[in-house]
This record gives C-alpha cells, structure tokens and sequence, in this order.
C-alpha cells in the first residue's frame, strides 16, 4: 500500500495537471492563467486536454474546476506533480 503524505495544504501553490474530456481550444486559455493547454488522441481518436502549472491555492484549483464544470468539459483526473518550495 502507498505511504499517504500530506503534500500540499490550503494555502500553498503546487503545480497541478488537470485532464478534461475533450477539446479546449487554445483560444480560451486567457480563462485559466498560466496554465499551459496540451492534447492527448488515444487509439479510439478521442481527444482530452490537458491544463498543466501552478495553481495558487485550493480555492484557485476549485476556481479552475467550476469554470471547466460550466464549459462543460467532464474532468477526468487532476494531480499534483509538485508541490512549490516556498508559500505565497
């Protein structure tokens, strides 16, 4: 079984990688800040995208979550790759 770690807390940026269904046109990423907008095609030909960077906070994560709920685009995952060294 993984050891759990407390890795980020309320407060603190980390760099998060969010996938969504779909195609997020680059066109909108003005929406999502510095995050930057990449694509995976898996073998089926469906498209998700991927916003990747640093996300301020939880409630700037749970910003980010709404807007995509409200484009419409079903979340498929979101996880931390690293958490920033030195708080806001």
């Amino acid at each position: 079984m993984p050891k759990l770690i407390n890795i980020v807390d309320f407060s603190s940026p980390a760099i998060f990688r969010i996938e969504v269904n779909g195609f997020l046109d680059e066109n909108l990423s003005d929406y999502f800040g510095e995050l930057t907008i990449s694509y995976k095609t898996y073998e089926n030909q469906k498209t998700t995208s991927c916003l990747t960077g640093k996300i301020l906070d939880q409630a700037a994560l749970v910003g980010i979550l709404n807007l995509l709920y409200d484009m419409r685009f079903p979340i498929l995952s979101v996880e931390i790759l690293d958490k920033e060294k030195h708080a806001i």
